[in-house]
């Protein structure tokens, strides 16, 4: 069985080393510890990483295990929608009150573009949401405003919100 002491001893009496036993062991002792200590730092790295708290991107404002983007240009609401997809996220779907008390808050007077749900499900969260909700004839777009949560054509422009999952 070939052990690291053996090893040392066969290649420090090797022609290549003849006369410099002392110094052939401190740079062999060199050339097996640099590796070890390599991959020892490189597995500390990889666990730190894993455990590290995760935050919001620039511009980006934390909520609960949510970031949220709030908007300072205006779009139609397919272009929002696109504008949040391109961040890896989505428009925002307010599922509970006080999610809802944040946006208010963070929003100030301008109304923003929202998430609907799917054209199969509308309104995914509406048992939370029926009593935000006012809707026109004719207008199938939601958007956050003061009072809540109201409807429009979908061609206005308007300032959005975007959500996505603190990564």
């Amino acid at each position: 069985m070939v052990t690291h002491a053996n090893l040392v001893s066969v290649l420090c009496q090797s022609n290549f080393f003849s006369g410099i036993t002392f110094r052939c062991k401190v740079y062999l002792a060199w050339i097996f510890a640099i590796p070890l200590v390599v991959i020892a730092l490189l597995s500390y790295c990889l666990v730190k990483a894993q455990n590290a708290p995760y935050f919001c991107p620039d511009n980006w404002i934390g909520f609960q295990d949510k970031c949220y983007y709030f908007s300072k240009e205006e779009k139609n609401w397919n272009s929002s929608k696109d504008s949040c997809l391109s961040e890896n996220a989505d428009l925002v779907l307010i599922s509970t009150p006080e999610e809802m008390q944040f946006l208010k808050r963070y929003k100030c007077t301008s109304d923003h573009w929202i998430h609907p749900g799917s054209q199969t499900k509308p309104w995914t969260e509406r048992s939370t949401l029926n009593h935000w909700l006012t809707t026109k004839e004719n207008e199938v777009c939601p958007y956050l405003n003061e009072d809540g949560i109201a409807t429009a054509r979908c061609y206005t422009e308007r300032k959005w919100i975007c959500k996505k999952k603190i990564r």
